[in-house]
């Protein structure tokens, strides 16, 4: 009889144990102190290697760390590295295994993304930097969902208006109200979304010039158009136009030093001290 409750005084132990153990871990991961992110998000048929040099960049100044690929496909996200709380800028690349998709059906597998992060990681907000069409896929996801607030914003390329090929000319033109004289879907979708985008995000706008008002891509007035469609719900905007070779529409972002250097001290103003270093 004495072993028999002593069998069940161990196992009661065990299984308060096994409580105690659970609702603890439970506590501690909701309560790890994961910083704010930073979405990497390429354009329209690019993949996991647009961001290497910036994050090289980043790396090599200690100002961020790459610390996960999320490769979006239509019925599950596929996660790869490693996230820890100590990381104090972490990077995460963003990759549509269907890198051809509409910019409307991103936006829903992107907020996809957002709310498994915070799930995830109990994080609240997050930066990001896109390029060309993946600025389509970030601005029009979050006017329609906020799982997670978006602080600062990098746009390079901005096709707010189209871009050569896709609708856009280089006969397009800013008028004196502001809005472009040929509007095509991109734009559009831009007013239509402003109706519901949270104002409070701080945006950088690069776009870059080959000689000829555009990257070779998309236009400068195209990036411009982003004011008249959804500038009005930012709270800070600055727009800076680099020149030369390294402005072409797919090396601006791949290998422009200046464009690295600009993204990294506006979403962490601390890190501009690093650049002394």
């Amino acid at each position: 009889m004495k072993r028999r409750i002593a069998y069940f005084s161990v196992l009661l132990a065990l299984l308060l144990f096994g409580v105690f153990y659970t609702n603890r871990q439970d506590h501690v991961a909701a309560n790890s102190q994961y910083q704010r992110p930073t979405l990497l998000i390429a354009g329209l048929g690019a993949g996991k290697r647009t961001y290497n040099r910036l994050i090289d960049h980043a790396e090599q100044r200690d100002d961020g760390h790459y610390v996960l690929t999320a490769v979006i496909k239509p019925d599950t996200i596929q996660y790869f590295g490693d996230w820890q709380p100590s990381e104090q800028h972490p990077l995460i690349k963003v990759v549509f295994a269907n890198k051809w998709a509409s910019w409307q059906q991103n936006a829903i597998w992107l907020n996809r993304l957002l709310t498994q992060l915070k799930q995830r990681y109990h994080i609240r907000s997050f930066n990001a930097i896109a390029h060309s069409r993946g600025n389509l896929d970030l601005l029009i996801a979050y006017s329609r969902k906020h799982p997670l607030i978006l602080k600062r914003a990098v746009l390079i390329s901005v096709p707010a208006d189209g871009a050569l090929g896709r609708g856009d000319t280089l006969q397009n033109r800013l008028m004196a109200n502001g809005r472009p004289e040929f509007r095509h879907s991109a734009y559009r979708d831009l007013v239509q979304a402003r109706k519901r985008f949270p104002p409070g995000v701080h945006v950088l706008s690069i776009m870059g010039n080959v000689g000829n008002g555009s990257d070779s891509r998309v236009t400068n007035v195209s990036s411009k158009s982003l004011v008249p469609a959804l500038g009005g719900r930012f709270s800070t905007y600055r727009q800076v136009l680099v020149h030369g070779p390294l402005a072409s529409h797919h090396l601006i972002v791949r290998r422009n030093p200046r464009v690295r250097r600009l993204a990294v001290n506006f979403l962490w103003p601390d890190a501009k001290m690093n650049q002394l270093r």
